[in-house]
């Protein structure tokens, strides 16, 4: 049905709610949940071996080969990371609390702490990038084994480890440019994952497009955090397909039963305005666009058929 419309959400409370104010309203509407399997690929191993294979991977490719830079930046950040470890857990002995450095703002949060207290662009910057950091070292080192959380929520470092035995985890993305043999070679495993990631389609019939009123829509929808994107082409659709709508029925208006190529050619030649809006409208549409469109007008009672042709209800 051409008429028919889909407004995807990915959140499904927001769903559940922009249906339930439009069933009010006595509009139908249904939820339909689909879901996407995304996989995702990564090498894993410890960073004195991720190190090993990448460069082994730049010895083995010319000087002029484009993933050249990416693997020595690769490598790079690898051993930034390796000294900040390192680093850390000399700020860190064993037994030793580290929930103090990692904050529980988010973000946002983080950032309004640092203007309120005066800090200017820099200065929150660098602090910013100073948790994430330490982020990023705690979330390895606690996917190694080595924070303990305690009954009172605070995270100990537990024992000692050399840096350059810690298991991190790269992009995929290295397999094509250095290798599965090299990577094999150097004890780097490849990981796999697949996530479901679904999505929440309201679907409008015919019926529901010609009853819903656009101004409540954009009220109701202006106070969730949707796909403002999503909404202005489901918006534009709904627009556009009422518009054509409303030319067909004022072609039908006071006329017998019209072919339906004649309506074709009507809707074709037709330069109609909206008043206070838009003082020049013309429309592009095929025939089978044209055909589907009275079949669905018909189905819910705008129009009616007789024979080939049809006219208003």
């Amino acid at each position: 049905m051409v008429l028919e419309e889909t407004l995807v959400v990915y959140d499904p409370d927001e769903a559940r709610r922009i249906a339930g104010a439009l069933r009010k309203k006595g509009i139908p509407v249904r939820i339909v949940r689909k879901d996407t399997l995304v996989r995702s690929i990564d090498v894993v191993g410890r960073i004195r071996d991720l190190k090993a294979a990448i460069e082994e991977g730049i010895a083995q490719i010319g000087d002029d080969d484009d993933a050249r830079p990416w693997l020595k930046r690769t490598l790079a950040s690898l051993g930034e990371d390796e000294e900040e470890i390192a680093t850390f857990l000399q700020q860190h002995p064993p037994g030793k609390a580290v929930t103090p450095a990692m904050p529980k703002k988010n973000l946002p949060e983080l950032y309004q702490a640092l203007w309120t207290e005066g800090a200017d662009e820099v200065e929150a910057s660098r602090e910013i990038a100073k948790i994430l950091k330490n982020r990023r070292i705690f979330a390895l080192l606690e996917r190694n084994g080595q924070i303990e959380w305690t009954k009172d929520g605070e995270a100990i470092l537990h024992g000692y480890a050399d840096p350059a035995d810690l298991v991190a985890t790269l992009s995929g993305e290295i397999i094509e440019e250095i290798g599965l043999e090299t990577l094999r070679r150097h004890a780097v495993k490849t990981s796999m994952t697949i996530i479901s990631d679904p999505d929440y389609r309201l679907e409008f019939s015919p019926e529901a497009i010609s009853m819903i009123d656009i101004m409540d829509l954009d009220e109701l929808v202006g106070e969730m955090e949707i796909d403002l994107d999503a909404y202005d082409l489901f918006r534009d659709n709904v627009y556009a397909k009422r518009t054509v709508v409303s030319r067909v029925i004022a072609i039908l208006e006071g006329r017998g039963t019209v072919p339906v190529e004649e309506i074709f050619a009507a809707l074709q030649r037709a330069v109609f305005e909206i008043p206070g809006k838009i003082e020049e409208i013309t429309l592009d549409l095929d025939l089978d666009f044209v055909k589907g469109l009275l079949d669905d007008m018909r189905k819910i009672g705008m129009i009616r058929r007789k024979g080939a042709g049809y006219r208003s209800a």
